[in-house]
């Protein structure tokens, strides 16, 4: 159970379902006058009905005393209708005499009024089991009266950079050293996933302590960087052979990335992902990412992707998978893609990737994608909750 005040991104476990109906009686659209429409079905230009205005005002959360006839009421948007009327007159529309409300023609019953049940009636399903919580359908389940949702369990992924030359936050020895900026990246990746991070730090290349750093792991999903090449300083295939665990593939047929491999047992999945951070991110959406959503009962929503129309020319190798980061412009409801090359005004190397958050994945029979076909595209850094409503507006 989560309240609602931290079930932002989580997912629905049961369905909600309203208990009562919503509203649960009669409520004023606006500040106005409540009448009963039985008291001006005779009004007419000529012979106008006055009724005059009661003391006071009913006011939204309080209820109201009863109505007594040829009388009426002010009132105040949202509050509840006196007992025994049925019409409200906004105060804008209202013709006034002294305390009197006069009327020159009859008043429809309901008019100026939100019924009973118009918003949903008792047991209608307001939100289904695996349902994303946006902040729109944790309104719906605020609107039910529920202080805290069933949600799933979000997966424990834990994250372990790996390397001689890696150093952690603010530490940056220019002259040998590389910055872990890869663990910040699959940390908030994690999040942004509906997943719950763990960081295991930085760790040299040294078997011993890899072994230890795994073997102590409490997640569903480790997740380590670098250390998946063949040279004598790569160890995570060797310690993945101490842990016990059985390894399912060594390499992806995808450029970049093809330094992957991912492996089971002791109830976990282990994923090793190359020491390049931005290779990793591809990985990541196409291997790590489905796996969390399968933790989250949402393997039903498939690959999370958009069509797009290319603006750049795209060529590569037969017979492999290959990703092109670019940029994605999402504007009335149409998708522009274009590859980062093909953008003449940003500059080469990583400050590229402030725009080029996207990329199009071509298959192994494509060798060319011309400009203006159509390429599917995925985005990392969206949000599961995002990506929830792209869903929907895909669909």
């Amino acid at each position: 159970m989560v309240d609602l005040g931290s079930a932002l991104g989580r997912v629905l476990a049961e369905p909600l379902s309203a208990g009562r109906d919503i509203p649960g009686n009669a409520r004023s659209k606006w500040d106005g006058f409540a009448l009963s429409s039985r008291d001006c079905a005779s009004a007419g230009p000529e012979a106008p009905v006055f009724l005059e205005i009661a003391p006071g005002e009913t006011v939204a959360g309080k209820m109201p005393e009863k109505a007594l006839r040829g009388k009426s009421f002010r009132i105040m948007t949202g509050s509840v209708l006196p007992d025994g009327t049925d019409a409200v007159i906004p105060f804008e529309d209202a013709a006034l005499s002294g305390n009197f409300l006069v009327l020159r023609g009859p008043i429809r019953s309901g008019s100026g009024v939100i019924a009973p049940g118009s918003e949903a009636r008792r047991n209608d399903i307001l939100l289904e089991e695996g349902d994303i919580l946006t902040p729109t359908r944790l309104a719906i389940a605020a609107a039910a009266g529920r202080k805290a949702l069933h949600s799933i369990r979000r997966p424990r992924v834990a994250i372990l950079a790996t390397g001689d030359e890696l150093q952690g936050s603010g530490r940056s020895d220019e002259r040998a050293s590389t910055p872990s900026n890869n663990t910040h990246l699959l940390v908030n990746l994690v999040r942004s996933s509906g997943a719950e991070p763990i960081e295991l730090g930085v760790t040299p290349d040294d078997p011993d302590v890899i072994f230890c750093r795994l073997q102590r792991a409490e997640a569903d999903l480790v997740i380590t960087t670098g250390g998946m090449g063949r040279g004598k300083r790569d160890f995570i295939s060797d310690v993945w052979k101490r842990l016990g665990l059985k390894t399912h593939f060594q390499s992806l047929n995808l450029v970049p990335g093809k330094g992957s491999a991912l492996a089971t047992g002791n109830g976990r999945i282990f994923l090793g992902l190359p020491g390049n951070p931005w290779a990793g991110r591809i990985v990541y959406e196409e291997i790590a990412a489905p796996v969390i959503r399968c933790f989250l009962g949402l393997s039903g929503c498939g690959s999370f992707s958009l069509d797009a129309r290319s603006l750049g020319r795209m060529t590569k190798s037969e017979g492999v998978y290959q990703a092109f980061e670019g940029i994605l412009e999402i504007k009335s409801g149409s998708c522009d893609f274009t590859p980062c090359y093909a953008v003449t005004k940003i500059p080469a190397g990583i400050s590229s990737l402030r725009t080029c958050l996207a990329y199009a994945l071509l298959g192994p029979q494509s060798t060319d994608l011309d400009r203006g076909e159509t390429v599917q595209v995925k985005i990392p850094d969206f949000s599961l909750s995002t990506w929830a409503i792209l869903n929907l507006w895909n669909s």
